[in-house]
């Protein structure tokens, strides 16, 4: 714990991981969204990386868990991985998410959060984003360039353009056979 000002500042480290997926439906190919339920704004889905976890695994659960799609990775190595601090306040009850809880047992004080996110390129199986939970608004289907559009964090749209290049890598790859 560090002092700042007159204001206890805690650190702590958070790891989460979450997918990009996509489909193909005839020769187009579309990416998975949802509309985050608590600051409103179109992400890809992730979560916090749970004991006992692998990140690919965290991945795959959070992504059925937030948008009620099962996927399978294409591979257990993340595509992208995004490192960001912000500082956590929360001295009110907002909501019954693992992270508040878990913020209010330290006192509730500001904590400054040094946060790591992996993402995993996944295909989607099954499923249907309109069963997606309560920690999103809405969920659906977006071609590239709408998803872009939408998103508003830099690090998950670069997550989503290193999933366009390496599908298209991978496609290129099974070609040559």
């Amino acid at each position: 714990m560090k002092k700042s000002g007159t204001t206890l500042i805690n650190f702590k480290k958070e790891f989460s991981a979450g997918c990009v997926v996509y489909k193909k439906e005839k020769a187009k190919t579309f990416f998975l969204l949802g509309k985050h339920s608590g600051y409103h704004k179109w992400v890809l889905p992730k979560g916090l990386i749970e004991a006992g976890e692998k990140g690919w695994q965290t991945a795959v659960r959070e992504t059925k868990e937030e948008i009620g799609v099962q996927v399978r990775l294409l591979e257990k190595k993340p595509i992208h991985t995004e490192k960001y601090v912000y500082v956590a306040d929360y001295k009110e009850k907002q909501d019954n998410t693992r992270r508040v809880e878990k913020y209010e047992e330290s006192g509730g004080e500001k904590t400054k959060v040094f946060k790591t996110v992996s993402f995993y390129l996944a295909k989607y199986e099954s499923g249907d984003p309109k069963d997606h939970d309560w920690e999103m608004e809405a969920a659906g289907w977006f071609s590239f360039a709408q998803a872009q559009k939408l998103m508003s964090f830099k690090g998950e749209k670069q997550a989503l353009q290193k999933a366009k290049e390496r599908i298209k890598e991978l496609k290129r790859q099974t070609s040559l056979f």
